[in-house]
């Protein structure tokens, strides 16, 4: 469905629901409905969204098969009709929605949370450890003090009394409310990401969505992203480019502007030089060009059809984003140019210079003219196909009488849309049929309503095959207007070559195939000799080449090889075999290599003619199945199989799928962050690579190594691993494709060693891989890697299971539903707001969630081991230094607010900074935030600390109080306790909220205030209207504070013991920034200065081009101004070069990048693949 809003065009596709037929007729009036009687049978309560399993048995005995069609959830919202009739039949808990509430999914648990865990056990062994100790120090002390003590006659304290006094006196050092505090820091860290303007998507109005709040940090710790290509990595807005029908292909443009073609026809006269390897392959160049200019100059000619010219065009579009698309000419394959992040694709060019392809419009003439020649037949049959086999449902615009499609997918709104341009139009669907309007003249004659060549037609649905990504195809069976029975089936090209009829037989051969059609495809019997050179081998355009020995020609799909011998008995160089079938299969199995090559998304459409007899036993086999309860799904699976079988070639589609805006800049960003990234993809292995060229995944330099099932997998692997790690500067890219990758999990081996490789390869890239090898991929490599986090994004319900495997899971919300979306941790509307989720806020929690654990253990310990430190001043007897309700707020009212702003509102460094430097990002990876090393630094400050804070005290007040005893001839209990709480306070303040924390705010001096002053309002408020007790008088509370607090000695106290505390931690800091600062450093004394920042990062961006290797900045020993200096040498790498400029000195870091560009300019020069030893000849040695 097609709206604007704000000025764009935004393309909608829903999931259809209707109605049986029969309860449809059946429903003309509510009197009807009250009397209608059925019994309806369902599958049990499951959280299965997007399937359903029923049926519904009518008075006669009639069964019909209920499915998800037919199922309206819970919070459904009608769109194109005011009211329904329906049964409930799931209510309350029972429904799917609310069962999708509480479904049970692998948790996910940040990796953050299992160290903290660890600490907390570790902290728990210390409560323990200390508490054990103290009590036989307790004991030794009794036994030599305990009898001298005459207050203490007549009292015993058996030992586990003392043991377990001593455990409720340290079990606080463990934050009990850590966990608490944690979730609403992430909370609110979720709400900064939902309100980012910089992931707001206008086109759409959708911003980013976190639908999960506890593993933010974990997005500041990836390292392996899983990315889904259509619709994440490309828009998902399906254009329909080139078609191949009868041996032909033609060039779909009829959606272009004028201003588009003028531009795109600029491009005619350039030549473009291929990067290629060439391999002893036997090719098409020598049969293409035997009919470059004698094809369709035979069409022409033969029936006096005058093609149109149409120049040949560039694929970048007047608005400058990526297109993959290339015009398919009759010449050699197609030439690419490819820089680092751009990759331009130009249609080949015939040897004599003519520039000239065909379009769709000379498609039109020919079949407007001369309708009847066996091309024409096959042209008018294969665009009725392409109206025909989807289940797209056509609206009519109120307003404008405009057709307009829903579909449940791109690709099928594509394709009928296209179907319409090219003048059969889809006017009504229902349950049983289809209307077409057909239009010879093509658009153009749709606008005359009086246009007599028009013609309406309707076809009777007899069964609909649902697509399923499993499948990867689906069938519509039809009765014809002429009575005829036909089976259209489109899908991946691999699924349909298994179901074709063996093109060696005869046409004749075809089981159920029409008469009719044999003879009006051999009206023109048109042979030809076709000579074939097989010393003439193909170039193509990249480095990957199957190394194929064979004579016959052989196309590689996706691991499987399809062999066609040329027949040479057609030896007239004149003729246009379109009756020869397996010139047929050859020219088109060709074009669909080259149209994937192009970076277009490719099916196949076959047909298949059925006799009666055979359609009906097939159907009651299939009425069953549909009917069925339990395993419904697989039944109709295994019925399709039976009728999918000796189809005939009726032609491809390609259609083009644009790179989303960004998409290439953000995979820099995420690489030079040091994120591997693995694109996950249904299509063919050329689409995949093409798209992998266009994204910056694959490099000009890179080496690409094919891994296929046809080779030895052991050998192939081997070598790779070898040659990766002995030539480890090179970036490697590897390719495989779902069939070999079924053969790898079979084998514990063979997949220990794809993942071995995968790790070792700087991207990865699977194609023609269904959902559960996407999860299964994605499963290997999180349990191989335990201390890493892997990241799977997606758009898609083939996604899901991939998406739920990893850490992380990121959902497009995109045109394929929000299945995806909805089962995933955070939702983003674009690729590109990848970079600013993962480079700043990823990184944002990751530091924030850091700072706060580290500093809640740390404001307990320091805190709770001050009771510790007392005990030697009590005999160990277990007494509490503090008031018991002021010791119960301290975690709560005296040490929460710093440690929660620091948690909530730290930035270490700007959002600019981030996004300009990824390298920045590796800190996570690496948990240099928060590890056992730190905790380690931290506690030991606390520690340090607590000694600190008690000794100073108890050392002043024995002076101060000297001539001041009072009834046992020392300072009260209180008293000292007061004096050390505050001392607490303020350094446990002072600590977290100005010496760890880098962004001080007005929230951070606000905050400080409030903690600083609630302390001491409470103390003078508690010591106010604490009640007196003469009995306990030197236990008392009441004016303890008033009395100090207007002494100097207490604040000289306060003031001495923080600032004891807290000075090596102050100059351990200072020595830090001169003497081994680190790149946080550095970036955080650069962006004081804005103009410098961003000569730093545009010199950082520069240091990282793929010229110069992918790991030089990574290191981040790169030293302020050498950077520019690297870069504006680059072309000499002498070390004199570098040496004659004076403001520079050389150092080991500085002849490391020499060396390193020398080796790269050697490399450059040198031109060769760290594979070119292999035999060629011996497919068990090639790697790629």
């Amino acid at each position: 469905m097609l709206k604007l809003k704000n000025g764009f065009l935004l393309i909608y596709y829903y999931y259809i629901r209707k109605a049986l037929k029969d309860t449809n007729n059946t429903f003309v009036s509510p009197e009807a409905l009250a009397n209608f009687q059925a019994m309806v049978c369902t599958e049990n309560p499951n959280q299965d969204l997007y399937n359903f399993d029923g049926s519904i048995e009518f008075p006669d005995g009639k069964i019909c098969a209920l499915s998800n069609d037919q199922i309206l959830l819970r919070g459904t919202i009608l769109r194109n009709t005011p009211e329904i009739y329906g049964l409930v039949i799931f209510t309350g808990e029972e429904t799917k929605l609310r069962m999708n509430a509480s479904k049970n999914i692998r948790t996910k648990a940040p990796m953050i949370q299992h160290l903290v865990n660890k600490v907390v056990i570790i902290i728990f062994v210390i409560v323990i450890f200390l508490s054990i100790f103290c009590t036989t120090m307790s004991e030794i002390w009794k036994k030599r003090f305990w009898k001298n003590a005459w207050y203490n006659v007549g009292i015993t304290r058996p030992l586990h009394v003392s043991l377990f006094a001593f455990i409720i006196l340290f079990n606080t050092m463990i934050p009990i409310s850590l966990y608490v505090t944690m979730e609403i820091i992430k909370l609110v860290q979720v709400y900064f990401i939902n309100k980012d303007i910089n992931m707001y998507h206008v086109e759409t109005d959708t911003p980013a969505e976190a639908r999960t709040s506890t593993i933010n940090e974990e997005l500041g710790q990836v390292s392996y992203v899983f990315s889904d290509k259509t619709g994440t990595l490309t828009d998902n807005i399906m254009l329909f480019r080139k078609i191949s029908v009868g041996g032909r292909a033609f060039l779909h443009d009829l959606d272009l502007g004028d201003t588009e073609k003028d531009e795109l026809s600029q491009m005619s006269d350039q030549r473009q030089k291929s990067i290629t390897r060439k391999r002893n392959r036997f090719s098409y160049t020598s049969i293409r060009r035997h009919f470059r200019n004698r094809t369709l100059d035979s069409l022409e000619t033969s029936e006096n059809i005058q093609m149109e010219p149409l120049h040949r065009r560039d694929s970048t579009l007047g608005n400058g984003r990526f297109s993959m698309i290339a015009p398919t000419a009759t010449g050699p394959s197609p030439l690419y140019k490819r820089d680092s992040i751009s990759r331009t694709t130009i249609g080949s060019i015939p040897k004599d210079g003519d520039p000239t392809i065909h379009s769709t419009i000379n498609l039109l003439s020919i079949i407007q003219n001369k309708s009847h020649t066996p091309f024409g037949e096959k042209a008018r049959f294969f665009l009725l196909a392409i109206a025909l086999c989807h289940t797209c449902v056509p609206e009519i615009d109120p307003i404008t009488n405009d057709i307009f499609y829903q579909a449940a997918s791109p690709d099928e709104f594509a394709l009928v849309n296209a179907a319409k341009e090219l003048g059969y139009v889809v006017m009504d669907r229902s349950m049983s049929s289809v209307s077409l309007l057909i239009n010879n003249n093509g658009p153009s004659g749709l606008k005359d309503p009086n246009d007599a060549t028009k013609t309406h037609e309707t076809y009777q649905i007899l069964n609909v095959i649902e697509f399923s990504s499993k499948r990867k195809r689906m069938s519509v069976i039809y009765r014809l207007p002429n009575g005829k029975i036909c089976l259209l089936c489109k899908g991946a090209d691999s699924i349909i070559l298994e179901r074709l009829i063996n093109p060696s037989e005869k046409l004749g051969k075809g089981k159920g195939a029409s008469s009719g059609m044999r003879e009006k495809f051999n009206e023109t019997n048109l042979k030809g000799n076709i000579r074939v050179n097989t010393s003439i081998h193909r170039d193509t355009a990249h480095i990957i080449t199957d190394n194929i020995t064979s004579s016959p020609i052989s196309l590689n799909n996706d691991g499987k090889k399809y062999s066609i011998t040329i027949d040479p008995e057609h030896s007239s160089t004149d003729s246009f075999p379109i009756n020869d079938e397996k010139w047929l299969y050859t020219e088109t199995l060709h074009h669909i290599q080259q149209f994937a090559t192009e970076g277009l998304r490719t099916l196949l459409y076959g047909h298949r003619y059925l006799e009666e007899d055979e359609y009906n036993e097939w159907n009651e086999l299939y009425q069953e199945a549909s009917t069925a309860i339990v395993d419904r799904q697989k039944k109709l699976e295994q019925i399709a199989e039976i009728i999918e079988r000796d189809l005939e070639i009726t032609g491809a589609t390609a259609i083009e799928d644009k790179l989303q805006d960004g998409v290439p800049e953000t995979i820099e960003k995420l690489r030079r962050a040091g994120i591997r990234i693995w694109m996950l993809t249904g299509d063919k292995r050329e689409t995949a690579i093409n798209i992998g060229y266009s994204c910056s995944l694959i490099k000009n330099h890179s080496i690409t190594i094919i891994i296929d099932q046809c080779f030895d997998l052991n050998l192939t692997f081997k070598q790779a691993l070898e040659n990766i790690n002995a030539n480890n500067e090179r970036h490697v890219v590897a390719v495989v494709d779902g069939a070999t990758l079924m053969v790898i999990e079979q084998d514990a081996v063979l997949m220990e060693k794809f993942v071995e490789l995968g790790i070792l390869c700087d991207s990865v890239i699977c194609c023609r891989v269904s959902p559960s090898q996407k999860a299964l991929v994605v499963r290997n490599i999180r349990m191989k890697l335990l201390d890493t986090v892997t990241l799977a994004i997606g758009d898609g319900a083939n996604d899901i299971a991939m998406i739920q495997e990893a850490h992380v899971g990121i959902g497009i919300t995109g045109k394929e539903g929000l299945q995806a979306a909805r089962t995933s941790d955070y939702s983003i509307a674009q690729f590109r707001f990848l970079s600013n989720l993962l480079l700043v806020h990823g990184r944002w929690s990751y530091i924030r969630v850091s700072k706060f654990i580290l500093g809640t253990f740390y404001k307990c310990m320091c805190f709770y081991l001050t009771q510790g430190v007392f005990q030697l001043f009590t005999g160990f007897s277990g007494t509490s230094l503090y008031e018991q309700w002021t010791l119960s707020f301290y975690n709560t009212l005296f040490s929460s607010l710093p440690v929660m702003v620091i948690g909530l509102f730290e930035k270490d460094l700007n959002y600019k900074t981030l996004l300009g430097v990824p390298e920045l990002y590796t800190q996570g990876q690496r948990n240099a935030a928060f590890n056992i090393k730190i905790f380690t630094t931290w506690m030991t400050d606390a520690i340090t600390h607590a000694i600190i804070i008690v000794m100073i005290p108890f050392f002043l007040h024995g002076i101060i109080y000297r001539y001041e005893f009072r009834n046992f001839g020392s300072p009260q209990l209180y008293e000292l306790g007061l004096v050390v709480y505050t001392c607490v306070v303020f350094v446990v303040t002072f600590k977290i909220a100005y010496v760890e924390c880098h962004n001080w705010t007005t929230l951070t001096h606000v905050t400080s205030f409030l903690t600083l002053f609630g302390w001491f309002l409470y103390q003078t408020i508690y010591s106010f209207a604490y009640p007196v007790d003469q009995a306990t008088a030197s236990y008392d509370v009441r004016g303890v504070f008033q009395r100090d607090g207007a002494k100097s000695e207490f604040w000289i106290t306060v003031i001495l013991t923080t600032f004891i505390a807290l000075i090596p931690n102050i100059l351990a800091k200072v020595g830090k920034n001169v003497f081994n600062f680190t790149d946080v450093d550095k970036y955080q004394a650069i962006e004081k200065d804005d103009e410098y920042l961003q000569r730093v990062i545009d010199e950082g961006a520069l240091d990282t081009d793929e010229r110069f290797g992918d790991n030089d900045i990574q290191t981040g020993k790169l030293k302020k101004g050498k950077k520019k200096l690297y870069v504006e040498n680059y072309n000499n790498p002498s070390i004199d070069n570098y040496s004659k400029n004076s403001d520079y000195s050389l150092d080991g870091d500085d002849e490391m990048i020499i060396q390193h560009h020398k080796k790269y300019v050697e490399r450059q020069q040198a031109q060769t693949s760290i594979f070119d030893t292999t035999d060629v000849n011996s497919s068990s040695k090639s790697l790629i």
